[in-house]
């Protein structure tokens, strides 16, 4: 899995610039504050560094200082509020239904969010022994993406998907593209299947791609996707960022009322005084 880190060299760890490094020194400010936020971690409304104080710690111009701060804002981590400098703005937050199949991008549509989605590989290669079970074959795609909302990385896509189904996929189709919307474009309709939900620890690779620290809780959801004739059209897992809130409707069970013996011989009354009127309408009617 190749990605590049945020803030992950050690110079940024330790909040210093490095002048041998090739990239500019607002990107490398504007790393370094990020992982102060996220190590901290700072609280939304929690004010950062004045551009004077940022100024004299790295020992750049207020232009360099305005550009780290300016991408800071343009990925949604800050707000930039005149007479109160620089603050951490609140994680946007990821709502979805777990018992829906698919259709991710409407459901933050519908809470006015938009996603965008980020393809990091796609590669020919043999899928884990469940994988092969749901999708009858070795012969499969791996593809990693990421989901981002707002500019801030909410899921991490790993999916197996079959070749021999859709051996014209590749990373361009799928940049920015609803998997399950390209499968129907090509005479696969996707029905839905089982899925799952559990709290797993984030690795070293999940922390640096989802922006979160190493250990942090994620939501893992692992599930299968099959056409209406019970066809595996996906196996997959998406690891989401701590700021997903899942979405439940639960139903009670009904329970059946219990009957007691008076309204059981009330039944029974109800019944004989039926069954007298009726014979005296047919006696009148001879």
């Amino acid at each position: 899995m190749s990605v590049e880190p945020a803030g992950g060299q050690p110079q940024e760890r330790a909040g210093r610039l490095n002048r041998e490094d090739s990239r500019p020194l607002h990107a490398q400010i504007r790393d370094i504050l990020h992982r102060q936020i996220l190590d901290l971690p700072l609280s939304p409304g929690s004010s950062l560094p004045t551009e004077e104080e940022l100024q004299k710690q790295f020992g750049v111009s207020r232009s360099v200082v305005r550009q780290a701060l300016a991408g800071l804002a343009d990925l949604g981590l800050i707000r930039r509020q005149r007479g109160r400098g620089s603050v951490v703005a609140a994680a946007p937050v990821l709502r979805r239904h777990i018992q829906r199949a698919g259709g991710l991008d409407e459901q933050a549509a519908a809470h006015g969010q938009h996603l965008r989605t980020h393809v990091l590989t796609i590669e020919a290669a043999t899928p884990p022994d469940e994988a092969v079970a749901v999708l009858n074959t070795t012969n499969t795609w791996k593809i990693e993406r990421i989901r981002y909302l707002e500019q801030i990385p909410v899921a991490f896509m790993r999916t197996w998907v079959p070749r021999d189904l859709f051996p014209h996929f590749n990373a361009e189709l799928l940049e920015n593209a609803s998997l399950l919307g390209l499968m129907r474009e090509h005479g696969y309709h996707p029905a839905g299947g089982p899925r799952q939900v559990q709290a797993v620890a984030a690795d070293l690779d999940l922390a640096e791609i989802l922006k979160t620290n190493v250990r942090e809780p994620l939501l893992l959801l692992q599930g299968v996707t099959r056409d209406a004739l019970g066809h595996g059209l996906e196996s997959f897992n998406v690891w989401h960022s701590p700021n997903t809130v899942f979405d439940v409707d639960a139903q009670v069970t009904t329970q059946p009322t219990p009957i007691s013996q008076e309204h059981v011989r009330r039944l029974r009354t109800l019944t004989q005084q039926l069954e007298s009127e009726l014979a005296a309408l047919e006696h009148t009617a001879r």
